[in-house]
């Protein structure tokens, strides 16, 4: 006979009123994880998560051991229990030896504010019995505010019977009556599809980019079968990743979304689908040429300790939700990528440029009940983050090196003191001030067919080949200016050189409001023509879309004050103290992050 009544868990140790109000989870699919997690830790070796058509419902139905009615009490209707720890099985690992996720026990709380009613069915291996456990968490959250203890609403309705065959063993959890929300957020179409290249995951579907989350968050095996290349990969130096990777496929563990296999979507490098296949294209792809694979690992004996690698690449990487650190604690990961906000520890170039997978132990007292974050005024966190802090700042010095590196295989050199154009002298010094250049003689002849070449030093130029690293479509413009600017530097040209850097601050401008398609906004009512750069400078200070400071603004103008004076005042002659070199590189490095989030 089928038997019921109210389950009514032992006093839950959470602020139910705190959770409601909160929230648990900010993203659908990281409360999903929570039953993928125990789905994992109950030995399954498939999950299927099933969206109904109308978005109103979501199955999710595991293979694992299964579960007792008393077992569903202490694991899933309690809060922060974890359960018991099976007989003969070492701690922190199941019966199949993988090391166990769920040690908080967050069960039904995981969904309470995306779903109206939550219901597990259950049967465990050997047994014959079966139970359904529901509650109504829309009537649960309905009290909120009301001043009542929410304990005595958090109770479920449950049935048992006995008449399970004893080879079965499934858990199925069900949340129906999906919030506008989520629902509108799995109903969304997409304009690009997982396989292709795609900037962000809001160009997926919703049931996409919700398959695209499971995987990067989810003990799943990696889509490619490693994060980077397979050929690329090095043996001893690589070795971490080929256990990760191995480890997941050892797991034998496979979740699907309405009938497809969900798998980590992580294949570095990845460019955007603007960079073109020409030469620059093919550098990039070239393991310590284009990019670079680092494992890292925490010295012995510190707390919290770490294992992982980086992937800093030539440009930036794509879809944007990959860029940063994600943090995994057990093999889950907590939130999404991080910069661990060291923005200040390292150039802004390289940022965009950086993912990675980092599996921590030892940090568990720094997580937030929501799983999701960490709190960053905890000293393991702090810790953690001063560690990484150390590790970027020689990552973007070898970025910069690779950077320069590959200009120097893309660019052609200027000419030498051997080989210069007939009728002309190349500079030399004398002995005397070193900003005093000799002019060249003022007869003119034709070049020759072919001249060799001098290519000049990183401490001969005056702005780093890599300043457009953040923008891996830059125009062709912007490399040749560069590219004139260094070399008027290096043969001493400041008047030029100054006039050329006035030329590459307007271009830039012109080019950020072009990429915003607000280019009319530059445009004389007059004359119909480009404003000139005075009135651009200005016109960018008032921008409130740029949020731009004064101060950046200010350099703007001085890089041009130096320009006109070039230009307009014979009386002066230009010398290298006079450029203010920190200020121009701030100045176009700031404008071509502006640029390249267009």
């Amino acid at each position: 006979m089928p038997r019921s009544g109210i389950l009514a868990p032992r006093e839950p140790a959470i602020d139910l009123v705190k959770i409601i109000s909160e929230g648990t989870y900010t993203n659908f699919a990281s409360a999903l994880k929570e039953f993928v997690s125990n789905a994992y830790d109950a030995d399954a070796a498939r999950v299927h998560l099933s969206v109904d058509e109308d978005c109103n419902r979501i199955t999710i139905h595991d293979d694992g051991h299964g579960m007792k009615l008393a077992d569903f009490g202490d694991v899933y209707a309690s809060i922060a229990r974890g359960g018991k720890q099976p007989r003969n099985v070492p701690k922190g690992k199941t019966s199949k030896g993988r090391f166990r996720i769920g040690r908080f026990g967050i069960g039904a709380l995981a969904i309470i504010n995306a779903a109206g009613v939550f219901m597990v069915r259950s049967t465990k291996k050997g047994s014959n019995s079966g139970f359904e456990a529901k509650i109504d968490l829309q009537a649960l959250r309905s009290q909120f505010g009301k001043g009542e203890d929410l304990s005595k609403w958090w109770q479920f309705q449950y049935k048992e019977w006995d008449n399970e065959p004893k080879e079965s063993h499934y858990t199925e959890v069900v949340c129906e009556g999906l919030s506008e929300g989520v629902k509108q957020f799995l109903q969304r179409p997409g304009e690009s599809q997982l396989g292709e290249v795609f900037g962000s995951t809001r160009q997926l579907s919703g049931i996409d980019e919700l398959a695209w989350q499971l995987g990067i968050i989810c003990p799943v095996v990696y889509a490619s079968g490693y994060p980077v290349p397979s050929g690329d990969l090095k043996r001893p130096q690589d070795n971490l990743v080929f256990a990760k990777a191995g480890k997941l496929k050892k797991d034998g563990f496979e979740v699907f979304l309405n009938g497809r296999e969900v798998k980590r979507e992580i294949l570095l490098p990845s460019y955007a689908k603007s960079f073109k296949a020409n030469t620059k294209k093919q550098l990039a792809f070239q393991r310590d040429l284009g990019y670079s694979i680092r494992c890292v690992h925490s010295a012995p004996g510190l707390t919290p300790s770490y294992e992982g690698y980086l992937v800093v690449q030539a440009f930036q990487v794509v879809p944007e939700e990959l860029r940063g650190i994600l943090i995994r604690v057990r093999g889950v990961g907590v939130g999404w990528h991080r910069t661990f906000n060291l923005q200040a520890k390292a150039p802004s170039t390289l940022y965009p440029n950086l993912s990675g997978e980092i599996w921590v132990d030892g940090l568990d007292d720094a997580l937030q009940f929501d799983r999701e974050s960490f709190r960053e005024d905890h000293p393991l966190y702090m810790q953690l983050q001063n560690q990484f802090a150390a590790i970027l700042e020689e990552e973007a010095k070898e970025f910069r090196q690779r950077s320069a590196r590959r200009v120097a295989k893309l660019r052609p050199p200027m000419p030498d003191a051997e080989t210069a154009l007939p009728g002309t002298t190349a500079p030399q010094h004398t002995g005397g001030e070193p900003d005093t250049p000799q002019q060249p003689q003022e007869t003119v002849a034709k070049p020759p067919a072919q001249v060799r070449r001098h290519q000049p030093t990183g401490q001969e130029l005056l702005l780093p080949l890599d300043i457009f690293a953040a923008m891996p479509d830059s125009p062709q413009s912007f490399a040749s200016l560069l590219n004139q600017i260094n070399g008027c530097w290096t043969w001493q040209y400041y008047e030029a050189c100054a006039l050329v850097c006035r030329r590459l601050l307007e271009v830039m401008i012109i080019e950020l409001y072009t990429r915003r398609k607000l280019q009319h906004e530059l445009h004389d009512p007059q004359t119909r023509m480009f404003i000139g750069l005075k009135r651009l400078i200005n016109k960018l200070n008032g921008d409130a879309r740029f949020g731009l400071g004064k101060e950046f603004t200010d350099g703007l103008d001085k890089v041009k004050s130096l320009g006109d004076i070039a230009a307009h005042d014979h009386r002066i002659r230009i010398r290298s103290s006079d450029f203010e070199r920190a200020t121009l590189r701030f100045s176009i490095e700031r404008l071509a992050s502006l640029i390249a989030q267009c």
